[in-house]
């Protein structure tokens, strides 16, 4: 079967670009102060935005790895598919099916939250308008997938240059009784902790976009480690660098104690304008996020679908586009019943408890495809295994302290695998994809 159906058009740059525009959302805009107050001081707050990078990195050597071994459309599925066989890729490709749609439904909802701050809407026509961004953006990935990349990247710059805006402002407008306010040194415990963390790592969620587009890159030996290595390198200096403006014009204390830092970091630079110029640069950062998932997300539907793990209808390419058109319509409408539903909240924290474990044991096949084929020759990890032994250690206390933080998600979670084995057990075998370990 061949997994090289879709055209290879997009190079180190652009997929660099697509990485922020997939991972950089409406977090740093609205976290920053959750992790401020569950840090304790300034310097505790920045060093687990750094360790979060750290973490992210780890993830980005191993996805590099990988992506340069297995250069193909779904990312993280056909890493399982190889280091586990179809059994456990069904299940991943099964719980991504029902969960993928959630973040896209999240940040679409993110994007109308902000617009009804420039123009007033009600519950149900924020959940309107959400589900006509989704419908839009996936009818843009459907006609062409280099355009729906180039809107996705043009918004991953435009978000570089909002946040070098922001900065700017901040360094020029400083309010210097909010600076002067002194970071609280007190001890704080891993428990206070962990909810930071989850939100850090939320916030990184996306960087290892560009794997899952493997199969329509050029010359992937080079462009895979280039385009996520540099992407994460753009949003972790973002990151950063943000946190530590909104720091130096509202000081600890403003930070810690705000749930909308980047709207009071701006009125405090410019005054009360602040409100609607903060909603632009959210609903622009939230629809380059959903543009990228709206290219990115479906290619967990596809390649299953080729092995026959998931129906073959998922996996049809469009003859005249050249675009996974059934997955795309698939995911958009998933992700428009959950939004026009409402209720998502619990939703984006299953997610995180369904989808993370799943990357963690996809990253963790680098290890079995080292035994099983030898080392890579394209691109290999550096300082192996310790890249993996971080990652995969970060995803576990993050899904420790999510279950922690809140039990009944763990239900939910489990729900996904739990049906899928039971789907993949109950199904005609005639379905089943082989094995393409090895």
């Amino acid at each position: 079967m061949s997994y090289d159906r879709l055209p290879r058009f997009l190079g180190p740059i652009g997929a660099a670009l697509f990485t922020v525009g997939w991972t950089i959302g409406s977090a740093v805009f609205r976290v920053p102060g959750q992790v401020a107050a569950a840090s304790g001081s300034i310097s505790m707050s920045l060093l687990l935005w750094a360790a979060g990078g750290v973490v992210a990195l780890c993830g980005a050597f191993c996805y590099a790895e990988l992506s340069v071994r297995l250069p193909r459309a779904g990312g993280e599925y056909a890493y399982i598919h190889a280091a586990y066989g179809p059994f456990v890729a069904f299940l991943m490709a099964w719980s991504l099916l029902l969960s993928a749609p959630m973040a896209v439904s999240a940040v679409a909802r993110a994007f109308a939250d902000y617009f009804a701050v420039i123009w007033p809407l009600g519950e149900m026509e924020r959940r309107l308008l959400a589900a006509g961004m989704i419908a839009v953006l996936a009818s843009l990935a459907v006609a062409s997938t280099p355009f729906s990349t180039r809107v996705s990247a043009l918004a991953g710059a435009g978000k570089l240059l909002a946040l070098l805006a922001l900065a700017v402002t901040g360094l020029l407008f400083t309010n210097e009784h909010a600076a002067v306010i002194a970071a609280n040194t007190s001890a704080v415990g891993f428990g206070h902790l962990a909810p930071a963390f989850i939100a850090i790592m939320w916030a990184y969620d996306g960087y290892g976009a560009a794997a899952l587009l493997a199969g329509e890159v050029r010359d992937p030996q080079r462009t895979l480690p280039i385009g996520l290595l540099l992407g994460l390198g753009f949003i972790a200096a973002a990151y950063i660098g943000t946190n530590m403006i909104y720091f130096h014009v509202l000081g600890f204390a403003g930070v810690a104690s705000s749930e909308t830092v980047a709207a009071q970091t701006l009125a405090a630079a410019v005054g009360p304008r602040a409100a609607q110029m903060i909603a632009v640069l959210v609903m622009a950062s939230t629809l380059g996020t959903v543009a990228a998932q709206s290219v990115g997300q479906p290619r967990y539907y596809v390649a299953p679908a080729e092995d026959g793990l998931l129906p073959q209808w998922l996996g049809h390419i469009s003859p005249r586009l050249r675009t996974p058109a059934n997955a795309i319509v698939a995911l958009a409408g998933i992700a428009m019943f959950l939004v026009v539903s409402g209720g998502y909240s619990l939703l984006i924290g299953v997610y995180a408890l369904v989808a993370y474990p799943f990357v963690a044991l996809a990253l963790a096949g680098a290890m079995i495809l080292r035994r099983k084929l030898g080392a890579p020759t394209g691109f290999a990890m550096p300082l192996y295994p310790l890249p993996l032994i971080v990652y995969v250690g970060g995803v576990l206390a993050m899904c420790a302290a999510s279950v922690a933080d809140d039990p009944k998600a763990l239900l939910y979670a489990l729900s996904a695998p739990v049906t899928g084995a039971l789907v993949y057990w109950l199904r005609p075998p005639k379905f089943r994809g082989g094995d393409t370990a090895g």
